[in-house]
């Protein structure tokens, strides 16, 4: 599951793209996006998530997993103090992991997320909650490896080109389009909490 929050006009961030967005979205959303943590396995963002979310944050998860194709990872954050530290990176990806991280090497060139979720999920990931950022999340839609989308719509608009949205990637075919199907919403004051499922259809989507 993928859980983000952004702007009305689709935006998230609220700075640049390597400034933090922890004011984007209210006290009501942190905690969901902590309750979400709570109830996974393991969470996973991409390495620039990472770097741009400041050295302080700690996820509850027991599990932190980092995607990486360059192994330019921060590993003083406390992200990888609280629980099992796991870095995803292709095969021959020069990084020295501290004690206690483990580097899983995945894919050539670039990180097979297939075969890294089948990884983890014989470690016994079986809920893994991914925090972004856009390319990881378009990463893993492209891949139709997402079966539910968690969007909170904070009251703001932030404008601007180039800049990153709830998932990058490389476009889909108009008969690729990946379909889902709302089954939550929630108001909290001006914001909004959406939850979609993966539509599975028979012979397509």
């Amino acid at each position: 599951m993928i859980d983000m929050v952004s702007t009305i006009d689709g935006k998230t961030v609220s700075g640049g793209r390597d400034e933090t967005v922890v004011d984007l979205g209210s006290p009501v959303d942190h905690q969901a996006m902590q309750d979400l943590q709570s109830q996974c396995d393991a969470v996973m963002v991409g390495a620039g998530t990472l770097r741009s979310s400041g050295v302080g944050w700690n996820p509850i998860s027991p599990i932190r997993v980092v995607v990486s194709g360059s192994g330019r990872v921060p590993f003083e954050a406390k992200f990888f103090t609280g629980g099992e530290g796991i870095v995803a990176t292709p095969t021959g990806c020069t990084v020295k992991v501290p004690d206690g991280v483990k580097n899983l090497e995945v894919g050539s060139g670039t990180v097979d997320l297939g075969l890294l979720l089948q990884k983890l999920k014989d470690r016994r990931v079986e809920r893994l909650l991914v925090l972004g950022g856009s390319e990881l999340n378009g990463q893993l839609l492209g891949l139709d490896l997402v079966d539910e989308l968690f969007l909170t719509i904070a009251p703001k608009v932030k404008l601007g080109r180039n800049l990153p949205t709830y998932a990058g990637g490389e476009p889909l075919a108009r008969n690729q389009l990946r379909s889902f199907q709302l089954i939550q919403h929630h108001v909290e004051g001006s914001e909004v909490f959406l939850r979609y499922r993966r539509k599975r259809e028979s012979g397509g989507d």
